[in-house]
């Protein structure tokens, strides 16, 4: 009879635990996937994106350093031409001009030129391109001194009168005027003065005396004649020696409105002038007690006794005297109006 052999209690157990943990590696190593065969290729893929992305932003990165750290250049222009260009406080040349090898960033400019004002900007300059830069230029404003001996003549500057020296005029532009002074009594003086030329901007006078001639008349004669508020005689007035310049002449005759009038004596000269008055007339009748008096008017004795009729008086006052022998001296006023006849009666005092 054959015999059948069991284990022993622990070598049961043993067995048993070591049947549960080969289940357990069973089911864990069925569990876990398996690499497919597309899992690698899209690895690679993606690391290829990855690193064409990363050359374009170099490259992309490159270029605009290059572009931003390569030479720019400018074009300068200027009206009118001819200008001296300066960039960033250094001469570089006169307008127009290209200025190549410029570092990209902001420059200052600076652009001169004589008898025009300082032209100053500034420029923004991009590597690669070139930036224009048109300047419109101003007329610089110049100035005249202007002296004379003697001094206080009258200034004039293209024939509009700036004022009496000494004088200095601004604000002008660096061209050609017409620069005179006079004064009364002395020969006027002309230049051109070209203030583009700066040893032009001061000009001195010497004025030399000078005269003229000046007859005046007038109708009626025996007027007064004032010149510059100074009485020179009665007309007709002949002056051979009169100083030259302009000068406010007058005439007064009694009864008449008076003349005025601006004449200009010039060197070398006569100056003949004619006045007309326009008189205002009036007449007096004058009668004395006796008859037979004498007339005097305003101090001129005149042919004519009492009684007796003036018809061509100038219209005002007008002193009347009458004298008859044996009788007083007698003087009085008499008014005579335009157009009318004033009546004058004297009774006469007998001497005692």
């Amino acid at each position: 009879m054959a015999d059948t052999h069991h284990p022993s209690g622990p070598d049961r157990i043993d067995e048993l635990l070591g049947n549960l943990q080969e289940q357990r590696i069973a089911k864990t190593s069925e569990s876990a996937p398996s690499p497919t065969p597309t899992s690698r290729p899209r690895m690679r893929r993606s690391t290829v994106i990855l690193l064409c992305s990363i050359l374009i932003l170099a490259v992309i990165a490159g270029i605009f350093l290059i572009i931003h750290y390569s030479s720019a250049s400018l074009n300068v222009r200027s009206f009118p031409a001819g200008g001296m260009v300066s960039l960033d406080s250094r001469q570089l040349g006169t307008t127009p001009l290209v200025v190549s090898k410029v570092a990209p960033g902001t420059h200052t400019i600076q652009i001169t030129l004589d008898g025009w004002q300082t032209w100053n900007g500034t420029a923004v300059t991009t590597g690669g391109n070139t930036t224009q830069i048109i300047a419109n230029l101003a007329h610089a404003a110049y100035s005249l001194s202007i002296t004379s001996t003697p001094s206080g003549a009258t200034v004039l500057l293209d024939n509009v009168s700036k004022g009496i020296t000494p004088l200095t005029l601004t604000g002008l532009k660096p061209r050609n005027y017409t620069l005179a002074v006079s004064l009364k009594g002395y020969a006027q003086i002309t230049r051109t003065v070209d203030l583009s030329d700066s040893t032009q901007a001061s000009q001195d006078f010497t004025l030399v005396q000078a005269f003229g001639k000046l007859n005046i008349s007038s109708s009626p004669a025996g007027a007064q004649v004032t010149i510059d508020d100074k009485a020179y005689g009665v007309t007709p007035l002949k002056l051979d020696s009169f100083p030259v310049g302009s000068y406010v002449l007058k005439l007064h005759l009694e009864g008449s409105k008076d003349i005025t009038d601006t004449i200009s004596v010039q060197e070398g000269t006569a100056l003949s002038k004619q006045y007309n008055f326009v008189q205002s007339l009036g007449g007096i009748s004058i009668t004395s007690d006796p008859a037979g008096a004498s007339i005097t008017v305003d101090g001129k004795a005149t042919s004519q006794i009492t009684p007796y009729t003036f018809t061509t008086l100038t219209e005002g006052s007008h002193e009347i005297d009458l004298e008859l022998p044996g009788y007083l001296s007698w003087s009085g006023e008499a008014v005579v109006t335009k157009g009318k006849t004033s009546q004058l009666d004297v009774s006469l005092t007998k001497l005692q």
